[in-house]
């Protein structure tokens, strides 16, 4: 294998690992929030059931989608990048809640339910597309290992 697609294995993972953990704590809140259920070994289970088939196809398919053609202007591209990914985490954090408390809770999705999980969903989505996918977490914990050693 080369180094470009070691590199790119291991962005693969970092952010899989990290869409996993966010997904699974927004699962969590989302559950406690938007439905009456309480949360239990099952619960977690179940979020981890669904988050995790979610973030491998999210990290697949996000690496596959433009909705905007090229530009040469980096700050308009970058934009355009962030709104798709921000664009494409909120439908998909959304259709995920909503299957978790379609599953847990055998119920009825209301409109409020739907609101309550998008207010939920929005941020997190701001947060994975702000920090979560700006930093190349494995060699920033490389480094944080190796500073930690010589202290």
């Amino acid at each position: 294998m080369n180094t470009e697609n070691k590199h790119r294995l291991k962005v693969f993972f970092g952010f899989l690992f990290f869409g996993v953990i966010m997904g699974f704590i927004e699962n969590l809140i989302v559950i406690s929030l938007a439905t009456n259920y309480i949360i239990d070994f099952f619960s977690v289970i179940v979020s981890l059931c669904i988050v995790i088939p979610f973030a491998i196809i999210g990290e697949l398919i996000v690496d596959k989608i433009s909705f905007f053609p090229k530009t040469s202007n980096k700050k308009i591209h970058a934009l355009e990048v962030f709104s798709e990914f921000l664009f494409f985490g909120v439908i998909m954090g959304v259709i995920e809640d909503l299957i978790i408390i379609l599953i847990l809770t055998r119920g009825i999705i209301t409109i409020n339910t739907i609101i309550i999980v998008f207010m939920i969903t929005l941020p997190f989505s701001i947060f994975g597309e702000l920090i979560i996918d700006r930093k190349d977490w494995f060699d920033w914990m490389k480094t944080m290992s190796k500073r930690a050693k010589h202290k």
